[in-house]
């Protein structure tokens, strides 16, 4: 996992410009199959690591869901659940921001298929709604096979695609505000965040998604803020740096985190200690 930074790998619509400030080499003891830091206020990735590879992505799909969710559904009200949907969630309605807050604080999946079958009337024709925005947020290596990013085969996405999805998700204020929950609550149960760990000594999360499963690794997207103590590209102390880090195919939870702690420092965004997850 030594081998070098590319910092002109490719560029994606939604990237330009890229005019990268490349570290040498991945961290050692890295694990992730590629990972992409991205520099919000400066508009260019700082970093790029197999950012074109085409690899299974878990739970990020979920980014593409809300996505969908939050331009096709109503905040002014509830949607009634059906039988099935009811005795899962333990209540008769969800409001839309509940089920964002479900979906991607403690990514939760059945609340996808509720989504799907509200917007597109079944999973399948939902899946064929995200691909076409897919297409239209110019995301050239990524196919969807379900809403949820449960192992399906031709289902795939590069870290360079979900960083632009990840931008596109962020630009709609109702998923920027779930992805910085801790845990969400429903009908008195309360559903921890699966970044809940890393929120809890790192101060400059402002957000994120993870995912996993067994083929894709552990993945992440993290929105992630910068003191000017901590970064060698430091703005004022009014306006300090925004990063969107991509980190897909990890080796598990506490690699991916681990990771997230190594390449930061390697970007020079974090000088922080590297904690032993567990």
């Amino acid at each position: 996992m030594r081998r070098a930074f590319i910092a002109l790998l490719c560029i994606g619509q939604g990237l330009l410009p890229i005019a990268a400030r490349t570290a040498s080499e991945m961290p050692p003891g890295a694990t992730c199959r590629a990972c992409l830091v991205y520099d919000t206020g400066g508009g260019r990735a700082i970093a790029t690591y197999h950012a074109c590879d085409r690899q299974q992505v878990a739970s990020l799909t979920k980014l593409m869901t809300a996505v969908l969710a939050h331009e096709r559904l109503r905040f002014d009200g509830r949607y009634v659940l059906n039988a099935e949907e009811r005795a899962t969630f333990g209540t008769d309605t969800l409001r839309a921001t509940q089920m964002l807050e479900l979906m991607l604080v403690p990514s939760n999946n059945a609340v996808c298929h509720v989504v799907a079958r509200i917007v597109a009337g079944s999973e399948s024709a939902f899946v064929e709604m995200m691909n076409l925005r897919a297409q239209e947020l110019g995301l050239r290596d990524t196919h969807f096979v379900n809403a949820t990013g449960l192992p399906a085969g031709g289902q795939y996405s590069t870290a360079e695609d979900i960083l632009t999805l990840a931008r596109a998700a962020l630009s709609h204020p109702g998923i920027a505000q779930a992805m910085s929950l801790s845990e969400v609550e429903l009908g008195g149960k309360r559903y921890e965040g699966t970044l809940k760990p890393l929120r809890k000594v790192h101060p400059g999360l402002i957000g994120g998604k993870t995912g996993y499963t067994r083929a894709a690794g552990r993945c992440l997207v993290l929105h992630y803020r910068a003191s000017p103590a901590d970064t060698a590209l430091a703005q004022p102390a009014s306006d300090p740096p925004e990063y969107l880090v991509v980190i897909l195919g990890s080796r598990g939870v506490p690699e991916s985190f681990r990771d997230a702690e190594l390449i930061l420092r390697h970007c020079g965004l974090y000088d922080g200690p590297i904690h032993e997850w567990k």
